[in-house]
């Protein structure tokens, strides 16, 4: 009776201790696993923002190339050949437009300028200058010699002159200080390079149309021209109220190209006026005056 309450005793506490040992490894099994769930829980959220991050960083780059593709494009010219792109290639794929050409444009503007001409180059042909108004009645006009070569000619600021004929009927007649056919249109034009009444030993060149624009002052200002002899006289005015009396010494036709008439005479104060032959044009009327 003894043994079997004995063995009773030691088969229940034999049962409480495998029950504790059984609850105590559950419970450790239950630990393991609320641990592991509960590193699952902080390392997926850390896993998908590392994910989230470099795909951010990855679309970056295109986002940047579609927001401002002229600046990667300049970038990869950079890159790649080591040069800086001009400003007008970036303007020119921005805009979609071609920058102007600056080739070419000065030498077309420098065509209508006029070249030099070396008056005191001997044998050197100059070739007259022919104004096309009104049939270029007031005939050619060569290139000579400058009176006033590398010196100031003086008198008044207008060199404007103004001419007398009175067998002509012709009285204050304007002598512009230009060769152009604007100056032969309004009036008569004086050839600069041959100086001017206040200056001795000058040959004061001037041409007027002998046929002319209507309504204007060159009307027939020269037409009779060719009727003026040794003896006659004429009267020239400059703008400051200078007055000079000359005398008619000779009446010649030469060709479009002479330019002995045009030149300064030794110890003469000259005025020649010059217009075309009739009907062709194809000559000059000089008529020749000494100061007095």
């Amino acid at each position: 009776m003894a043994r079997s309450l004995l063995r009773a005793l030691a088969a229940r506490r034999n049962t409480k201790l495998l029950n504790t040992q059984h609850f105590n490894k559950q419970h450790r099994s239950r630990a393991v696993s609320y641990a592991l769930l509960l590193l699952l829980l902080f390392a997926v959220p850390s896993c998908g923002g590392a994910t989230e991050q470099q795909g951010g960083e990855a679309a970056r780059p295109e986002q940047a190339q579609t927001a401002a593709p002229t600046t990667a494009e300049t970038t990869v010219a950079r890159e790649t050949t080591g040069t800086t792109a001009p400003e007008t290639t970036v303007a020119s794929k921005t805009t979609g437009t071609t920058a102007p050409k600056a080739t070419g444009d000065a030498a077309e503007m420098a065509e209508g300028v006029p070249k030099f001409r070396d008056f005191f180059e001997e044998g050197k042909g100059n070739e007259p200058v022919q104004l096309q108004g009104a049939a270029g009645s007031a005939g050619a006009i060569p290139a000579v010699k400058p009176f006033n070569f590398g010196r100031d000619p003086g008198g008044p600021k207008d060199k404007t002159l103004y001419i007398t004929i009175p067998k002509l009927g012709l009285e204050g007649v304007p002598a512009f200080d230009e060769v152009s056919e604007e100056a032969l249109k309004e009036g008569t034009a004086h050839i600069p390079a041959t100086g001017y009444p206040w200056q001795e030993g000058a040959n004061v060149y001037v041409a007027g149309h002998r046929i002319g624009y209507p309504d204007t002052g060159s009307d027939r200002v020269f037409y009779d021209l060719d009727q003026l002899f040794a003896g006659d006289e004429i009267f020239v005015t400059d703008s400051a109220g200078g007055e000079y009396k000359y005398t008619v010494t000779e009446q010649v036709v030469v060709p479009a190209d002479n330019v002995e008439v045009m030149n300064p005479v030794p110890d003469k104060s000259l005025l020649s006026l010059q217009t075309c032959t009739l009907p062709d044009y194809v000559d000059r009327i000089v008529v020749q005056a000494e100061l007095v």
